[in-house]
């Protein structure tokens, strides 16, 4: 049977599919990628067990047919081919590769060999994908990356009917993003964080189809459908720890307040959590950091507003920068008092978004 696909449509889709089937694994068939074959199009499928995904895609092809290749050896192939044109000859044992001047041939393993993947055809709940998008993107750099912190390594997403919220926290920060929308869905389900940036590649405009089953989130849009596996564990009452009193709050533009971060952060001493010192005092903020190789300083003119006159907190850096990063215009960073207390971050121009950061100790 022969195939024919434009090349940068099916390296976009390797690309894609590629990224979650594994190179190598102790299961030797979880690095194949199954590809499908029907009339006038093909598709490619894998699993990492985390995460199944399915990509359809256009192609010249009359017939069925089902094989198994290794991924990662055909995806390096297509992207090195010279042509704009893929022509796929799929054989008893053998695929052969053509494009341009160049061909090859591609050993094929058993369909047999591959992961066994199902997706539901009918989807109970969908959403924009855009506004989807954005609220997974602007939480998930809070979640946790080491093993031992469970369920804080993964996105919650709250499914409801007047609402759709993602939260994400490692315990020494949180974000979280609010939607005025329904997705039709009604449940709370903890994402891993590695499968939401999964899912972030191949979301965009347009609706995105969502399905709940047996222990997984079923998304599909756009040719592509995804498994999400999701964590067990109950993730913390986030909403309790954050605070409601600020002695003192200041408003300036999100870009400022980030680069001077940044800059100040350059002299920081990277073996003491990057610190970073915010003095607040009559309309002014300067952000102070010392380490091995100098001191830093930069002061910035801002609205201060609050209770009291002045306060003095120190930060994580990285913490902060990553905090300002999902935001656009002017934010207010809201002190809460004490350096055990979380300082809170709005997004003054997109209202549904909030993060908040655990100041260090000083003391």
């Amino acid at each position: 049977m022969k195939v024919l696909v434009p090349k940068k449509s099916l390296a976009d889709t390797l690309a894609r599919v590629e990224r979650i089937v594994p190179n190598r694994s102790s299961n030797p068939g979880l690095s194949l990628l199954r590809i499908d074959v029907t009339d006038g199009a093909m598709e490619l499928s894998g699993s990492n067990m985390d995460v199944d995904i399915r990509a359809k895609l256009p192609a010249d092809a009359s017939g069925n047919g089902t094989y198994a290749v290794t991924a990662h050896v055909f995806g390096q192939v297509v992207r090195a081919l010279p042509g704009d044109e893929v022509a796929l000859d799929f054989g008893e044992n053998e695929m052969q590769i053509s494009s341009g001047s160049y061909t090859t041939k591609l050993q094929l393993m058993s369909p047999g060999s591959a992961p066994v993947l199902s997706f539901p055809s009918d989807h109970a709940g969908s959403i924009d994908g855009a506004l989807l998008a954005r609220a997974l993107g602007a939480v998930r750099y809070a979640a946790a990356v080491a093993d031992f912190q469970a369920v804080f390594r993964g996105v919650k997403i709250e499914l409801r009917d007047s609402h759709t919220r993602a939260v994400a926290t490692d315990g020494f920060r949180l974000a979280y993003y609010h939607l005025e929308t329904s997705t039709g869905l009604d449940a709370d389900v903890i994402v891993p964080a590695r499968s939401v940036e999964e899912l972030l590649r191949v979301v965009d405009d347009g609706e995105v189809k969502l399905q709940l089953d047996d222990g997984q989130l079923s998304v599909e849009h756009d040719g592509y459908a995804l498994n999400l596996k999701l964590m067990d564990g109950t993730f913390p009452d986030y909403e309790r720890v954050i605070p409601t009193a600020f002695p003192v709050s200041i408003t300036l533009p999100a870009h400022r307040l980030s680069e001077a971060v940044a800059r100040v952060a350059l002299m920081a001493d990277k073996s003491a959590n990057n610190r970073v010192d915010l003095f607040v005092k009559d309309g002014q903020l300067q952000i102070t950091a010392e380490g091995g190789f100098g001191r830093s300083l930069e002061a910035i003119d801002v609205m201060q507003e609050g209770t009291d006159s002045e306060i003095r907190l120190a930060y994580n850096s990285k913490y902060l920068v990553d905090a300002l990063a999902p935001t656009a215009g002017d934010v207010r960073l809201r002190f809460s008092g004490s350096n055990s207390s979380p300082s809170v971050v709005n997004d003054l121009g997109d209202p549904g978004y909030l993060a908040m950061v655990v100041p260090l100790r000083t003391t």
